[in-house]
């Protein structure tokens, strides 16, 4: 309890309007929308993420989507999970915006890797171990997929975009873990290339890691082939 109520807090520092914008000097625009830049990768190659509130009323008034990435970083780095290294959580003025200064997971997304064809069947194996380890450790990440699963130069998995998580202090329920296949899965296309002697070789190795009930691998497939991945 004591570590999950540490895990709450963090430091946040003030960023005027004019520290930001001196901090954007140079940088790179990763992501934008009509409200401005959402993502950008500095000259030094740290990334800062901005998160703007969309409602007046909200819950992330009282914790930011900010303070949830940092929170998610830190847990994960506990549990041994490769990801993002948090820099600084910041504050602006006059706005209920927040933003997080973070060095990047260096490596490739697993959209990056497939559209590369820079696979084989090692990775389904490596995929397997990876979600099994995930589903073992409570760690239920509402925005799996293929473009927030990052392959290192080492062949390890991480994620990235993690401000969207749940870690509980027990490995996931079958049904969570059903949905977590579901999300894996967004987008078809990727999967799609990887084969299916590839799907069927990282279930296999997902299923022998996992040590799940025959009725909990039954449901897990069951709810795969509704998907119609390689029809």
């Amino acid at each position: 309890m004591i570590a999950y109520l540490k895990d709450l807090y963090f430091p946040s520092q003030l960023l005027t309007d004019n520290d930001f914008n001196k901090m954007c000097v140079g940088g790179k625009v990763l992501e934008q929308d009509e409200r401005g830049v959402k993502v950008i990768q500095l000259t030094n190659g740290e990334i800062l993420k901005i998160f703007r509130v969309k409602k007046l009323l909200s819950g992330t008034n009282l914790y930011s989507y900010a303070r949830r990435f940092c929170r998610n970083a830190r847990r994960l780095a506990r549990l041994d999970i490769p990801t993002v290294t948090i820099k600084t959580l910041f504050h602006f003025e006059g706005s209920k915006n927040t933003a997080v200064l973070y060095r990047p997971l260096e490596g490739e997304t697993l959209t990056q890797v497939i559209n590369h064809n820079n696979f084989d069947l090692t990775l389904a194996d490596v995929m397997g171990d990876f979600l099994a380890d995930l589903h073992q450790k409570g760690i239920h990440f509402h925005s799996l997929h293929t473009g927030n699963v990052v392959q290192t130069s080492a062949g390890d998995l991480g994620l990235i975009d993690i401000s969207d998580m749940s870690i509980y202090a027990w490995p996931l329920f079958c049904s969570t873990r059903v949905r977590s296949f579901k999300r894996l899965c967004k987008y078809q296309d990727d999967i799609r290339k990887l084969g299916t002697t590839f799907w069927s070789q990282f279930l296999d190795r997902y299923f022998d890691k996992s040590q799940l009930s025959q009725f909990c691998r039954d449901r897990i497939k069951r709810e795969n082939s509704k998907l119609n991945l390689f029809k």
